[in-house]
């Protein structure tokens, strides 16, 4: 929750003392970077919290196979991010102007952010949960206190100013995580290769996940003006932001199935089971409670974003698919059934962005509406389905075993 407030804050803050076209290209950047983001690492936190749950000793190995992936391919994908855009993004100011913020804001959102994360995986690995939640919700914390101090008192307004700040911000967190973890041990610097496949495929998934959640931006980035995005986005961003309270609890169970997928498929089916009432318990609260809070949204964020009042009463429910989502996908994935996970929830991805892609184009706003729910809804069907087929077909070899015995 501090996190959730932290980054609602930060983002009311900008919101407020930005100029309207700035903050929508702030928000075009800021879900690039979301969906390039995702291959930063290769999903190494799922790699290390997989591993260390299960044996403490491989953790200086699983901690130097984490630390290259993500400075390596978060380098990597900087470039390109920055390239592409300076190519294709509408440019609010001047060319050089644009490519300074990028040049801070990339990195920090993509590599920086990356290895932030990372430090809440390796103390959920430990099972210290009081560090994880510290490091979860003191990142948002900081992030606000960084917007406030540029915008109210030191009177920033300008994107470019505020990506300065930001970029310090992130460099400050990244050597304050530094410090923080070292008394676990130094790094084994290998490259662990059979976790990069298992990675890749976790990786690719989420980059479709995050392609259909930022599909919506991008297409009204074709269809609408910088100002329009900037409302629309505010909206976005605040569900983006509650899917942070069902993902809390999310998180806190992911090593027991870690522990319990030793026994395939069928263990953690039987766990996931065990946890849906209270994943449903906890995301139709927050989605009621986005709900009711709509109509203060102009007056926090002001009276440009009254239209974003709509944007979230329409969204907040989304948050109950999301949520059952998560848990299928993660008990696939605690079963070392990414290879699954990934086609599964790959091939709903692609079908949802193109159903936004779509349906965005011909209807505008209400077809991008009803795109997400339609995706939403397949793909957590299609997930349980797999993670059920999956789990009757571990239980039959054991009956005809069984059978045989008898026999």
């Amino acid at each position: 929750m501090l996190g959730l407030v932290g980054q609602a804050v930060a983002f009311v803050v900008v919101a407020h003392y930005l100029v309207l076209a700035q903050f929508g290209q702030l928000v075009t950047i800021t879900a690039i970077t979301n969906l390039a983001g995702t291959w930063a690492g290769l999903s190494s936190g799922e790699v290390l919290r997989r591993r260390v749950s299960r044996d403490r000793s491989l953790y200086a190995e699983a901690l130097g196979h984490s630390l290259i992936t993500i400075f390596a391919t978060g380098v990597i994908i900087s470039i390109l991010v920055i390239g592409g855009m300076m190519l294709f993004m509408p440019h609010v100011g001047d060319r050089w102007e644009t490519f300074t913020i990028l040049l801070l804001l990339v990195p920090s959102n993509v590599i920086i952010f990356s290895y932030v994360n990372q430090v809440e995986f390796i103390y959920l690995a430990h099972n210290d949960f009081t560090r994880a939640n510290i490091v979860n919700g003191g990142s948002g914390i900081v992030r606000a206190l960084t917007a406030v101090i540029a915008c109210a008192f030191f009177g920033v307004v300008s994107l470019r100013d505020f990506a300065a700040w930001w970029a310090a911000a992130h460099v400050v967190m990244l050597l304050m995580c530094v410090i923080a973890t070292r008394r676990f041990g130094m790094p084994r610097w290998r490259v662990l290769r059979e976790e990069l496949w298992l990675g890749g495929n976790l990786a690719f998934s989420s980059f479709l996940i995050m392609l259909r959640h930022s599909i919506d931006i991008l297409v009204l980035n074709s269809i609408a003006t910088p100002q329009f995005v900037g409302v629309y986005g505010a909206g976005r961003r605040i569900i983006s932001a509650a899917i942070f309270v069902p993902g809390s609890f999310d998180r806190m169970i992911y090593g027991r199935l870690a522990v319990a997928g030793k026994g395939g498929p069928a263990a953690t089916l039987r766990l996931a089971k065990r946890y849906l009432g209270y994943v449903l318990v906890i995301s139709t609260a927050t989605s009621c409670s986005l709900f009711l809070l709509a109509p203060f949204i102009p007056l926090i964020f002001g009276s440009n974003f009254v239209e974003t009042v709509s944007v979230v009463r329409i969204l907040c429910w989304i948050l109950i698919t999301t949520a059952i989502q998560f848990l299928a996908f993660d008990a696939l994935n605690a079963a070392d059934q990414h290879k699954v996970s990934a086609v599964v929830s790959g091939s709903a991805n692609v079908a949802g962005a193109a159903m936004v892609v779509g349906f965005g184009s011909l209807y505008g706003t209400t077809g991008i509406y009803a795109a997400l729910y339609l995706s939403d809804l397949i793909r957590g069907g299609a997930l349980w389905l797999a993670l059920v087929l999956l789990s009757q077909r571990q239980a039959r070899p054991i009956g005809v075993a069984s059978a045989s015995l008898r026999d």
